[in-house]
């Protein structure tokens, strides 16, 4: 391949990458079809002639999933915050009914969507409820007794085995930009199911994450709630666990303790205890002093408390 079709070719790859999800380009076609059945020859040219487009600058260009660059024209219009993570990728197909509850960043970027009637469930604990997840990676797992199938033309595989949690979970994952995997249980047609949702999914420059709260430079690197008013963020090292929350934890009464200029608590399970801010700060650390729980929670860094990054909590897509 010479430079001019390399250089053609990446055009095209951009073109493809921002290309939204089919769906309501094509019900938008259908409700103009019923109310102008007069204009029908010319819809469907123009359809015809949209979608070869499309399957042109697609079929050169399926394997390409990344955002627009910091260089590019469309993403330097759309203000980032330096200190938030990109999520990069989202699904434009769940089934009916789904809110996402559940964010995760670190080396696998994680979402997790519930149905609506169980989204006050804590969703980091391991339990057969229904879940859709998408996951964005590096590296693919060990595929041994993995089905190999395709997700829009890029090879794929898939599995249906008992996890963590109880009752079968389908994963399916395949390489475009990123190792991208989704992950289904509680469905009765799971494998249908993971395949519309792996089907459905874009790069999204504007989706990111941002921490309500850092330790040292570091992030908090998950977040999880019911509604934008009710969540939890943690922080974790070998060392401590650092919890922030709308809600109280389980114990907030013990041995009293000053922290961060307040009153607090060091529980009898040894977890230092202050509210900040109207929040709950937790800070645990097995065998840890009392000086060095309170010295990390002083270090905690709250930020974007005036408005935090919690809107997409308990929406759907």
């Amino acid at each position: 391949m010479n430079e001019t079709e390399q250089l053609v070719k990446d055009a095209l790859g951009k073109l493809a990458e921002r290309t939204p999800h089919p769906g309501p380009t094509l019900n938008a076609l259908r409700r103009k079809r019923k109310q102008q059945r007069s204009n029908i020859f010319l819809i469907a040219t123009a359809g015809v002639a949209a979608v070869a487009v499309l399957i042109f600058a697609g079929m050169i260009a399926s394997d390409r999933y990344s955002p627009p660059t910091s260089d590019n024209a469309a993403a330097a219009l759309m203000p980032v915050d330096p200190q938030s993570v990109e999520i990069k990728y989202t699904p434009h197909w769940l089934p009916e009914g789904y809110v996402e509850t559940l964010r995760v960043v670190g080396d696998e970027t994680t979402r997790v969507w519930v149905p609506a009637s169980i989204k006050e469930k804590d969703p980091t604990q391991q339990t057969g409820d229904a879940r859709v997840s998408l996951t964005s990676g590096k590296k693919l797992p060990d595929l041994t007794g993995w089905v190999e199938t395709s997700v829009r033309g890029l090879k794929a595989w898939m599995r249906t085995a008992a996890g963590q949690s109880p009752g079968p979970t389908t994963e399916l994952v395949w390489q475009a930009q990123d190792v991208l995997s989704v992950s289904v249980r509680g469905q009765d047609k799971q494998l249908d199911v993971a395949m519309s949702v792996a089907n459905s999914v874009r790069s999204d420059a504007k989706s990111a994450y941002l921490a309500p709260f850092s330790l040292d430079g570091r992030q908090a690197t998950d977040i999880w709630g019911s509604t934008t008013n009710r969540w939890t963020s943690q922080w974790r090292s070998e060392q401590f666990v650092v919890t922030l929350s709308t809600s109280a934890p389980a114990q907030t009464s013990g041995s009293p303790v000053t922290v961060r200029g307040k009153q607090g608590a060091l529980t009898s399970h040894g977890v230092l205890v202050v509210q900040d801010s109207g929040l709950w700060l937790t800070v645990a650390g097995e065998s840890e002093s009392t000086d060095a729980l309170v010295d990390t929670a002083n270090r905690v860094s709250m930020q974007h408390m005036s408005h935090p990054d919690t809107n997409w909590i308990g929406k759907g897509l």
